[in-house]
């Protein structure tokens, strides 16, 4: 009587399937199911995290904002995208001046992630639009802005310390923030990282 064994030569096959078979199984187990698991997972997994994360991270989903043209601007209704906000408090300074240009240029250096990206700013900007193209104005209450982000480790404006620009996810979480003391480069390995991560 002869027995029923795995030749040799199938046992790599054996065990590959095995292997792949775990991974699938565990992919789907872990798979985030909302906006505050994936948040977590991509923080596990690492960006190069230059920025701050913003803890708690908060949603900018319902805050009063409008268009340069005074039409009512609604998160639901905007293309899915990864932003970059850029508070401007009232007119835009040297400061807000500075960080529009770094992230213009982090902005063309996205490369085929630039589409999935947008940068928004609260100022009054209109004078600066030829140099910033693809910068979309919004207005709102700098008072709905700061009480959002009263509770989180990267208040709206503090006397004395630096301007925040905010980073977004697609669903309207606002979840790091950087100032002018991160180079440009660091944003853009920062945002790559997260967009490799992120369906889009």
């Amino acid at each position: 009587m002869t027995e029923n064994r795995a030749q040799p030569g199938y046992w790599p096959i054996l065990i590959m399937i095995g292997v792949l078979s775990g991974v699938i199984v565990a992919g789907f187990l872990l798979f985030p199911k909302t906006s505050d698991e994936r948040n977590s997972l991509l923080a596990r997994l690492g960006t190069t995290n230059f920025g701050e994360f913003v803890v708690p991270a908060v949603s900018m989903t319902d805050l009063n904002l409008k268009t340069g043209n005074g039409k009512p601007w609604v998160f639901s209704e905007q293309k899915i995208k990864w932003r970059l906000i850029i508070p401007g408090a009232g007119k835009c300074i040297d400061e807000c001046r500075e960080l529009l240009h770094t992230t213009r240029q982090v902005h063309i250096s996205l490369g085929k992630y630039s589409r999935r990206f947008e940068r928004e700013i609260d100022s009054e900007t209109e004078r600066y639009m030829e140099e910033h193209p693809y910068l979309t104005v919004v207005h709102g209450k700098q008072e709905e802005l700061e009480l959002l982000l009263k509770a989180t480790n990267a208040p709206l404006f503090i006397e004395g310390a630096p301007l925040r620009a905010y980073l977004v996810d697609q669903e309207g979480l606002i979840m790091m923030s950087y100032t002018l003391a991160n180079a440009g480069k660091e944003l853009i390995e920062d945002i790559e990282h997260l967009m490799k991560y992120s369906p889009g």
